[in-house]
């Protein structure tokens, strides 16, 4: 991890629902890295549910970008992890992957994994 930056900066929780949260990587370092500082924001949010990982900018468009797991009461379940397709996902997680990367196209134009076209579809499409 860069010296300079703390975990905090390195991903996003966005909740979707009661039981629905998406952790946004916001770096090519993939944030299931930082569980244990994943699960102390799950616990301020008092969460429980489902959680989905959006590697997007750590795995590009692979079938691996997304994994998805069950937290109870603020723990992720490891054995629970599991990667899924982007078929498989409710269409507000899809809905709100979309609308992440519109809002946010510094992330997006200063990935290194991305190709450049794909980059214009998350932006602009």
């Amino acid at each position: 991890m860069p010296t300079n930056m703390n975990t905090k900066e390195l991903y996003q929780i966005e909740r979707i629902a009661d039981e629905t949260a998406v952790v946004f990587g916001t770096t090519y370092i993939n944030p299931i890295s930082y569980l244990p500082a994943i699960e102390e924001d799950l616990g301020k949010l008092g969460f429980s549910g489902q959680i989905v990982f959006d590697l997007l900018l750590s795995n590009g468009f692979r079938p691996n970008r997304f994994v998805e797991a069950d937290v109870i009461e603020a723990k992720i379940s490891r054995p629970s992890m599991r990667v899924v397709e982007i078929s498989s996902l409710d269409e507000t997680v899809i809905e709100k992957t979309y609308e992440f990367y519109k809002s946010h196209p510094n992330l997006v134009e200063s990935n290194n994994i991305l190709m450049e076209e794909e980059k214009y579809y998350l932006i602009h499409d």
